[in-house]
């Protein structure tokens, strides 16, 4: 770096040597993931040819603040002192600014003032929150002397990218001068340069075996090619994956197709343990998955629903031989709730529709008498005749199939509830058969 260049962090600590005085380095934000070693090699290089590491200078300095306000009033009362009745009286004293006397580091003394050690190194962070800073204009001054070579002692600053001395003419005659070291923004192209420079001082060890895992590293272009993310991000997802998908620097088999079976089963899941337990951590389980479906998968109501059918038809029909009990009866209730309610789900909240649903379900105590109330026989009575659809869509078909399979629960259910529902199934089956024979 004998001349004034703009590099990466990255790139300045596989320096095999350093031949300036001063160094610059801008940060990202909430990141900084190579400020230690940035710091420490300054320090290195400073020690190797015999320059001492000195504090930053402090002096005196005048700090303004704004006077509270006078009140209106007392402004314009002529017996109050101070007011408009004194001849003296000067109006923007009421707005006058009070400056005091505070200690502060000062940048332009620690690089101008002479050593009795030669000359030294200081290193400041205008980011570290645990420090009192310079004011602007002392950091100005200090790196205009850089600018122009008349510094007597060397710095290293240290400056995030939301510093307001960024913008200043101060601080970009310093870059023309000393040139700077920059954390870079990672991206698409350069997420391998950033993920192998942490591999071998990472929070979790040395990982530079998964400098050329294939798997690994496709995992994290995924992550980037979804936005850019500062080099502190990449390392935290580079921390998640390794505890969370690997053991043994190694991805445990089948990861990925037992995520992909767990969404693909996880609404029929939850469905059926809020329809067995009928409990609030149930309920509140389901809901969070239809919340989900609505605004994290942004799915429309009629999409939801159709999932809904789907995973009642698979309660419905003892699809899923994990579940080894008998079927409930109640699921029955369930079935007729949901295809009762289904215009809610169109044209209202989904949410809510789905909430109300749930709790009527919660409050039926038995299957057979509850299919005899009017509720429920107005639910199931469309079910004697199921007629099919010209051109169905994958509602239509969602809701035939939930149709057919809570019929057929219900002639195999015995009770007197069920009497009334059971001699209309047979007259309408008779009819059909009828009318197939004509």
């Amino acid at each position: 770096m004998s001349t004034p260049v703009t590099m990466t962090d990255i790139e300045f600590v596989q320096l095999p040597e350093l031949t300036q005085r001063h160094y610059l380095y801008l940060y990202r934000d909430n990141s900084a993931l190579l400020r230690p070693a940035v710091r420490a090699k300054v320090i290195r290089h400073a020690e190797f040819e015999g320059r001492e590491l000195r504090d930053i200078s402090t002096c005196p300095q005048r700090v303004v603040k704004s006077r509270p306000l006078l009140p209106e009033t007392q402004a314009r009362e002529p017996d109050r002192p101070g007011g408009d009745g004194r001849p003296d009286f000067d109006k923007s004293d009421a707005s006058a600014e009070l400056s005091e006397a505070v200690v502060l580091p000062s940048l332009r003394l620690t690089v101008a003032e002479p050593s009795l050690f030669g000359e030294t190194l200081a290193v400041h962070d205008l980011g570290d929150k645990t420090l009192k800073h310079p004011q602007l204009d002392d950091v100005k001054v200090a790196l205009d002397l850089i600018a122009r070579d008349a510094a007597m002692q060397s710095l290293c600053l240290l400056v995030p990218e939301t510093h307001e001395i960024v913008g200043t003419d101060a601080w970009r005659g310093a870059v023309q001068a000393v040139g700077l070291i920059e954390e870079p923004t990672v991206t698409p192209d350069n997420y391998l340069v950033v993920a192998r420079s942490y591999f071998p001082q990472s929070r979790l060890g040395n990982l530079t075996h998964l400098s050329d895992d294939r798997r690994f590293l496709t995992r994290l272009r995924k992550f980037v090619e979804q936005k850019t993310c500062t080099p502190f991000e990449l390392s935290l997802q580079i921390d998640l994956i390794v505890l969370g998908e690997m053991e043994c620097g190694e991805f445990r088999p089948n990861e990925e197709a037992e995520t992909k079976r767990r969404k693909r089963w996880i609404l029929p899941e939850t469905l059926r343990r809020f329809l067995d337990n009928r409990d609030a951590v149930s309920f509140s389980g389901l809901m969070q998955v239809v919340d989900g479906l609505r605004h994290d998968r942004m799915l429309e109501p009629n999409e939801i629903l159709v999932r809904l059918y789907r995973a009642t038809t698979t309660t419905l029909e003892s699809r899923d031989k994990r579940y080894r009990r008998p079927e409930d009866p109640l699921h029955c209730v369930w079935a007729a709730l949901l295809l009762t309610n289904e215009e809610s789900f169109l044209k209202g909240d989904t949410f809510v529709a789905m909430d109300s649903v749930c709790q009527c379900y919660g409050r039926v105590s038995e299957a057979t008498s509850w299919f005899d109330s009017q509720t429920g026989w107005q639910a199931i009575a469309p079910l004697t005749e199921i007629t099919p659809v010209k051109d169905p869509g994958r509602l239509d078909s969602a809701r035939a199939e939930v149709q057919r399979a809570l019929r057929s629960r219900l002639e195999a259910m015995t009770g007197n509830g069920l009497d009334w529902f059971h001699g209309l199934v047979s007259s309408a089956r008779g009819s059909e058969t009828a009318s197939s024979l004509t």
